[in-house]
């Protein structure tokens, strides 16, 4: 149980700031990721926020807010990401990193020449330094840090406030372009007209046309001229996907969230498995690449029965990324535990790491006056040797988690953009190469 603030009307924009700060100081008595060095990291940082609340901007403060939430160093431990693109002001253009750089995957008509072009830096500094160095605003391994930084480097605000802008209205882009040269582009901030409408922007979301941007019919996407070239596991995203592969091989995209078009997520498994009897495929690949949190009970029988269909000789290919996270996870690991030596996880590094702590019950933990929502983690996790017997181990762990070793990928298969845009989906070739 998590009381409610109980403080006065603040009578100043200080005194509501104060007011956040102190009800903040207290999510070290329900979050359980903080160990005592990041909560004493965290108690210091609140203090240096109070001696000079008054003088920060909105996007400095939330800023503020963030990096303290961070130090717990946890995926699940961390402040909305939504203010980001709906209260403060954003660039007309999106961005999304690839293997071969930062690129610009879509933009409004005034940047549409811009599409496709890779950003090599902000103001000076470096996009891979400066992904980094954002990576103090959101907690969890590298591959999530720098993943959300890309929706700080969007917004002129944001950058501004961090220091690596000069104005919170306008930033200015190093753009290598399509001879090679590099160009320096302005790029305005813009308010959202209506924010609160604005969908949620899940990372990979990017990559997809119209997916990030469904309101603003004037933005283009680098890959409007011709769809049929959006990689398969970034099409029809709310519906299951399963199709068969050469060489009697069996593709299934796994299933985030918590129900699967107007299924439930276990009756879309069943179905993608059901025409396949015990032992009689080859192969099987399941891609957890969009796959980043649901109930992962919902997905568990899935994830011992999928390895049966395969002969015992056989192979289950497993696809990460960094956009798995979760509850994609816990799937990734209990079918890498049943496939047992036929399983081979391939792609990129995961968004957590395999201990992570998750878990908040039906509560929730905002701020009074600014209204953030700060997400807070009570359960344990151990996915690598399991944590039953722990103290904390998530209760559903107790009964059901499986001891699955490493989930690094066994080979690692980046995507890069060029094959992005030409349709080639590098792990997925990976993979026929092996047949």
């Amino acid at each position: 149980y998590i009381p409610a603030a109980n403080y006065e009307t603040p009578a100043t924009e200080t005194e509501a700031r104060l007011q956040d700060i102190e009800y903040l100081s207290t999510l070290t008595n329900y979050d359980r990721a903080f160990n005592d060095q990041e909560k004493a990291a965290f108690s210091k940082h609140l203090d240096a926020m109070r001696d000079r609340v008054a003088e920060m901007s909105d996007a400095q403060f939330y800023l503020a807010i963030a990096e303290a939430v961070a130090l717990a160093d946890n995926g699940h431990t961390n402040v909305s990401y939504r203010p980001q693109y709906t209260q403060f002001n954003t660039i007309g253009a999106r961005l999304y990193a690839f293997s071969d750089g930062v690129f610009i995957v879509s933009a409004i008509p005034e940047y549409a020449h811009m599409l496709g072009r890779r950003v090599v830096a902000i103001e000076g500094t470096s996009i891979n330094e400066l992904r980094k160095a954002l990576g103090i605003y959101r907690g969890g391994n590298d591959a999530w840090r720098t993943l959300y930084s890309t929706l700080i480097v969007e917004s002129p605000e944001l950058l501004a406030a961090a220091g690596y802008a000069k104005s919170p209205n306008v930033i200015e882009m190093t753009i290598e372009m399509e001879n090679g040269a590099l160009e320096t582009i302005q790029f305005e901030g813009f308010d959202l007209e209506s924010p609160n409408d604005a969908p949620w922007r899940a990372a990979w979301r990017s990559m997809v046309p119209g997916a990030v941007t469904p309101d603003f019919s004037s933005w283009s996407h680098v890959l409007d001229a011709d769809r049929s070239k959006v990689l398969q596991f970034l099409t029809n995203t709310s519906e299951p996907q399963s199709y068969v592969l050469d060489k009697n091989g069996l593709y299934i995209r796994a299933l985030p969230g918590f129900s699967a078009g107007d299924q439930s997520i276990q009756e879309a498994y069943k179905a993608m498995l059901s025409n396949y009897p015990e032992g009689s495929l080859d192969y099987l690949v399941v891609d957890f690449r969009i796959h980043d949190g649901g109930d992962y009970t919902k997905s568990m029988a899935f994830a011992k029965a999928a390895p049966k269909v395969v002969k015992a000789d056989g192979d289950v290919y497993i696809i990460t990324g960094p956009n798995t996270f979760s509850a994609g996870i816990v799937t990734t690991a209990m079918l890498k535990y049943y496939a047992g030596d036929r399983s081979i996880i391939i792609g990129e590094q995961m968004g957590d790491r395999e201990q992570f702590w998750a878990e908040r019950g039906p509560w929730s933990f905002q701020l009074p006056n600014s209204g953030y929502y700060v997400n807070f983690a009570t359960g344990y996790h151990d996915w690598e040797k399991g944590c039953k017997g722990e103290k904390f181990c998530y209760t559903m762990n107790e009964m059901y988690e499986v001891p699955a070793g490493s989930l690094s990928p066994a080979v690692s298969l980046p995507q890069d953009f060029e094959s992005y845009v030409r349709g080639d989906d590098v792990v997925m070739n990976w993979i026929a190469e092996q047949r």
